[in-house]
């Protein structure tokens, strides 16, 4: 049950995650390719994505994925902590704390593999994303409740 009330909150983070991502990636800092699965649901309404060199993607992929991630894991947060898990194996500070440590690592290795499957493999962003999505929700739910909640 526990798993099931995660993949519920874990929705939200996610389209929490999404939001903030696809919205700078196509219209404040473009971090997409043409023929990315993003661009063929907005050309459906008449708009494109902008083309933009491989290293501008890249270096916005980054800064579009760091925002989304401070916006997402802030939803995290309070929905783990309000539905999912029990706290009461840390004190407040100290649970927020490794929270945020767990989930930085967790961004700073998926975001690194999500570079290197869009630089060295060709892989659109929104393969990337969405594969790497769900390797770091499976990753954060074993550490949550490994060593930051009580169970």
């Amino acid at each position: 049950m526990q798993f099931i009330k995660y993949l519920f909150c874990g929705g939200i983070t996610f389209v929490v995650d999404v939001a903030v991502f696809y919205l700078m990636a196509w219209l404040l800092l473009p971090s997409l390719r043409e023929g990315d699965p993003f661009g063929m649901v907005i050309g459906v309404f008449g708009w494109k994505i902008g083309a933009v060199p491989e290293e501008v993607l890249l270096r916005n992929f980054v800064i579009n994925k760091v925002v989304a991630f401070l916006a997402s894991n802030t939803a995290a947060y309070v929905t783990n902590a309000m539905f999912v898990f029990q706290g009461g194996r840390h004190q407040r500070f100290k649970e927020v704390g490794l929270f945020y440590l767990f989930s930085t690592i967790s961004f700073v290795v998926f975001t690194w593999l999500s570079r290197l499957l869009i630089s060295q493999f060709g892989w659109q962003v929104s393969w990337s994303y969405f594969f790497v999505f769900a390797c770091a929700m499976v990753t954060n739910f074993t550490m949550r409740k490994k060593f930051v909640f009580k169970g």
